[in-house]
C-alpha cells in the first residue's frame, strides 16, 4: 500500500489525515516518534482506550520512542514498552489544578524506550495558563513539547507523531529546526495544525 496524499507539506512538515494503523507500515524510517495518544478516559469522542498496539509499531520505524499515556494509562504503556523501557520523564506543571484519584495531579509522564540520548535532566517544570491553547479538549504545552523534542533529539532528525492533534509536535519541531509527520485521524484537526505550520509569527509559551 502507498502513502495517501498529504493534508499539507511544506519544508520538511508533513500531516497526512488518516489512520494512524493504515500508514504507518509504510512510513519511511524516523530518528524519534514523539506522541501523545488517547488515554482511555472517555475526554472525548476517540478517547475510548489507549491504544497500545501503536508502540510495536512505532519500533518498527525508530529506535527512539516517546509516549505520553497520562496517569491512567500509564501501566499499560509500561507494559507494552516492555523490554524497551528506559526510563520516564515528566512534566512538572507549577501551577497545575487537574482533578487526579487522590488529589490534584501536576505531572505529565511521558515515557522512553529504545535508543534515547544520554544525559540531562529527567523533569522540567514549566507553568501553563499564558500560552496559545489550540481548540482541543487535551492540548499538550508548546513549552513542554519543546523540551522533550530538545531532550529526545537532534536538529535536522525526522520526529514523528501518529496521533498529532492539533500540532503542537510539529508547531515545536518547525521553531527547534526539526523535520516532522503528524498523523491525524480527524480531519478539522488536521486543519488546525495546518494553520498552526504556516504561521509567519510562532507560538509562543
Amino acid at each position: 500500500m502507498s502513502l495517501p496524499k498529504p493534508y499539507y507539506e511544506i519544508d520538511g512538515l508533513v500531516i497526512y489525515h488518516a489512520d494512524c494503523r493504515e500508514i504507518l507500515p509504510d512510513l519511511p524510517q524516523v530518528d524519534l516518534v514523539l506522541t501523545d495518544p488517547p488515554y482511555g478516559v472517555n475526554k472525548a469522542i476517540w478517547d475510548i482506550s489507549f491504544p497500545d498496539w501503536v508502540i510495536p509499531l512505532c519500533f518498527n520505524l525508530t529506535e527512539s520512542v516517546a509516549v505520553m499515556p497520562g496517569i491512567w494509562a500509564l501501566r499499560r504503556c509500561l507494559e507494552a514498552f516492555g523490554n524497551n523501557y528506559r526510563w520516564t520523564l515528566c512534566g512538572h506543571i507549577l501551577n497545575g489544578m487537574t482533578h487526579g484519584a487522590i488529589g490534584f495531579c501536576n505531572w505529565i509522564p511521558c515515557v522512553v524506550g529504545g535508543v534515547i540520548k544520554h544525559g540531562g535532566q529527567d523533569a522540567f517544570d514549566f507553568s501553563v495558563g499564558s500560552d496559545y491553547k489550540p481548540d482541543h479538549p487535551s492540548p499538550k504545552p508548546l513549552v513542554f513539547m519543546k523540551w522533550l523534542i530538545n531532550r529526545l533529539s537532534e536538529k535536522k532528525q525526522i520526529i514523528l507523531d501518529p496521533f498529532m492533534g492539533s500540532g503542537t509536535t510539529l508547531v515545536a519541531a518547525k521553531e527547534l529546526g526539526r523535520k516532522a509527520i503528524g498523523i491525524e485521524i480527524e480531519e478539522r484537526y488536521c486543519e488546525i495544525a495546518a494553520k498552526r505550520l504556516s504561521q509567519q509569527v510562532f507560538d509562543f509559551g
